[in-house]
């Protein structure tokens, strides 16, 4: 179930009326709600789903007392992942190495994969996973004290806004609001400020991302046919359509998170004006980089055991980041790439130790130069991430080094891409400056607020008349 489907609208009616009008049983009415909504994807991975919760929710209520039971709860989220996901990938790989089929990757091709042949991946099965997994671990460190009620424990792991594509949210975040719902009175400002970013999401999705589609699908399914030009914009047309089209879940995600009086964490920050490989991470999906950070990269270390092993815990993260996004190689690639690239930014930052380069650094020109030079950075390394195998990124990546400047610079998407870079520091100016932005636009005539909201409006069911597309983090 969609956001942006009449399904989705007749399903938020239902729950709303009754969620406004009594609070005391809106716990009940949002783990019949969750069920509901991931129900839709089919009842078998319902029930899984549930299995897999019931489980974490019984060790970490009981590690306190019996400290096995954390690896136990560990291994059936983990395993549940691996099995889904990556028995495939693990299977072919072993395959290659040995030079002919195996008949245990022909089982394990029937085990997870229906008819067709398409992959059985239950929806959202990384999100949910991760998120259950840092509940374990927090518990298990001291840092937050195990759920001993069921069903508010269900409502925290499947609440529907952030069920399917995140935020990751931890328990210390959204157990307390939880918690609290049935006494919390949801104020009209915060409904109002809900349905805004719906609205946001729904003209990034609707507007933006599906549109960029139909221009990102063509070019990447023949990367041969593509001119070095072509492959520059190839590249950036699929970064700003992932951006749109995953921001725009987020965007939803929080505006009916507040429709329900629950604050879920911001997941963007305009990431495409970053300088760095590390501001980056920390302006794009911001919940799984932080997740990374803290129980990955940190478990491993951190920066607590020298340089060398720094470096290696920067690129095992982001090995791991790349793999949870996708059982392929390619995913991998994407996430070394990035590894690379964040142990060279920690180089590079020795240089601040020179006091004439830590002013430069810190000044505006500087900062403009930063950001111009990563952007086509990250661009290509998108092509790693969309590209279909290793090979045909290692190809369009050869293509982009032979790109002429002044060729991409004529080129008839040029604009285009000129105008979505421009339309994302508008909403860096939106997001950063919301209440000076809210006086300016109450500046302006009724009658021609109204106007722009129908046009909005008339414009986001004009693209919803046409092929609906998936938002692209569903199948991780």
């Amino acid at each position: 179930m969609i956001f942006h489907s009449p399904e989705f609208l007749v399903f938020l009616l239902a729950l709303l009326v009754p969620f406004y009008l009594f609070r005391k049983i809106r716990i009940p009415l949002l783990v019949v709600a969750n069920a509901v909504f991931y129900g839709a994807s089919g009842l078998g991975l319902l029930l899984l789903f549930m299995a897999v919760t019931l489980v974490t929710f019984l060790c970490g209520l009981g590690l306190k007392r019996w400290r096995p039971l954390f690896w136990i709860g560990l291994a059936a989220n983990a395993g549940n992942l691996l099995f889904f996901k990556y028995t495939l990938m693990i299977m072919d790989t072993a395959e290659r190495i040995a030079g002919h089929p195996l008949l245990l990757t022909d089982l394990a091709r029937e085990w997870v994969t229906d008819g067709s042949g398409e992959l059985i991946l239950p929806i959202g099965i990384s999100f949910y996973t991760f998120q259950l997994m840092a509940y374990l671990i927090d518990v298990w460190r001291g840092q937050l004290e195990p759920s001993r009620n069921l069903l508010k424990f269900w409502v925290f792991i499947s609440v529907f806004p952030q069920l399917i594509a995140g935020p990751i949210m931890r328990g210390s975040e959204l157990m307390p609001q939880v918690d609290g719902l049935k006494d919390r009175r949801v104020r009209w400002d915060e409904i109002r400020y809900g349905f805004y970013l719906i609205f946001i999401g729904l003209i990034k999705k609707t507007v933006f991302a599906d549109n960029l589609e139909k221009l990102v699908n063509p070019r990447f399914a023949d990367i041969s046919a593509l001119t070095p030009e072509e492959a520059w914009v190839a590249a950036c047309l699929f970064g700003f359509q992932i951006y749109f089209d995953f921001s725009a879940y987020s965007d939803m995600a929080l505006g009916l998170g507040h429709l329900l009086g629950l604050k879920l964490v911001a997941n963007f920050r305009t990431p495409y004006l970053s300088g760095s490989p590390r501001e980056f991470w920390d302006r794009w999906h911001i919940s799984l980089s932080r997740w990374i950070r803290d129980y990955i990269y940190i478990g491993l270390g951190g920066n607590r055991k020298g340089a060398l092993r720094t470096q290696f815990n920067l690129l095992a993260a982001m090995l791991i980041s790349g793999l949870w996004h996708g059982a392929a190689w390619h995913f991998v690639a994407w996430g070394a790439v990035h590894g690379v690239l964040l142990v060279v930014h920690r180089w590079t930052l020795a240089l601040n130790r020179i006091g004439w380069i830590k002013r430069l650094r810190a000044a505006l020109p500087y900062r403009v130069l930063a950001v111009a030079v990563f952007f086509p950075i990250v661009t290509w390394t998108w092509v790693f991430f969309r590209a279909e195998t290793l090979g045909g990124a290692w190809e369009m990546t050869k293509l982009m080094a032979h790109a002429d400047p002044a060729a991409l610079a004529a080129h008839p998407l040029f604009a285009l891409l000129a105008g979505l870079y421009a339309l994302h520091i508008f909403e860096w100016f939106i997001r950063e400056r919301e209440a000076l932005a809210g006086r300016i636009w109450h500046f302006v005539p009724a009658v021609v607020r109204g106007a722009a909201y129908a046009a909005l409006i008339l414009l986001i069911f004009f693209n919803m008349k046409g092929e609906t597309y998936e938002f692209i983090y569903f199948q991780f």
